[in-house]
């Protein structure tokens, strides 16, 4: 499933980092268990170039940098 993961740290243009993660999670309360469970988690991260989703390849995600998790919708 996929994700939109909101990263606290800085960036370029603010305090913060989006991405669009895919993680074998069926919903989003299983995700929240991992996140407890585990320091950095593996995701797939997808990137939007020319309005279509991208594999950006696989990214390790600190979870103590997480701010926000939502399930990822593809009309956002």
């Amino acid at each position: 499933m996929k994700f939109f993961i909101t990263l606290n740290v800085p960036t370029r243009n603010g305090m913060s980092h989006q991405i669009i993660g895919d993680y074998p999670a069926k919903t989003l309360e299983e995700f929240q268990n991992v996140l407890h469970q585990e320091d950095f988690i593996m995701v797939t991260e997808w990137k939007r170039e020319n309005g279509e989703l991208q594999n950006g390849g696989k990214l390790l995600i600190n979870q103590h940098y997480v701010g926000k998790v939502r399930i990822y919708d593809d009309k956002q």
